[in-house]
């Protein structure tokens, strides 16, 4: 098992959760924001997919890692826990981005309700 470390006085799981946090508001700002705060720079839907999934990523590496103790465990552990990956992968090419309409026209039980969610 690994030591207890602290960095500045916390341990890793203040900080994991400080970058977790971190990386969730910036999830939220990218759905919610149509140009980058403070400039005309516009925030295209695919912008918004690349980052839910660059930000997805570093999340769940953050969770897998330190909130479920995979960091120091053998590799084998880690490549089995990823095989599942390539389905989850395959799944979202298939379903959303191979698609034309895939996002947009899904079935009304898994869209919300939101003016925004019909404008994009």
């Amino acid at each position: 098992m690994g030591e207890h470390v602290e960095y500045w006085g916390k341990d890793i799981y203040f900080w994991n959760f400080i970058v977790l946090m971190f990386f969730t508001l910036f999830e939220v700002g990218a759905v919610f924001f149509d140009t980058v705060p403070g400039t005309s720079i516009a925030i295209t839907k695919m912008t918004v997919w690349t980052i839910l999934i660059v930000v997805g990523i570093i999340k769940g590496f953050g969770i897998a890692a330190f909130f479920m103790h995979l960091k120091d465990d053998p590799r084998i552990y880690t490549r089995t826990a990823l095989f599942p990956v390539l389905f989850v992968l395959l799944m979202l090419w298939g379903i959303g981005l191979s698609n034309p309409a895939g996002v947009t026209d899904l079935p009304s039980w898994c869209t919300p309700n939101w003016d925004y969610a019909e404008i994009r």
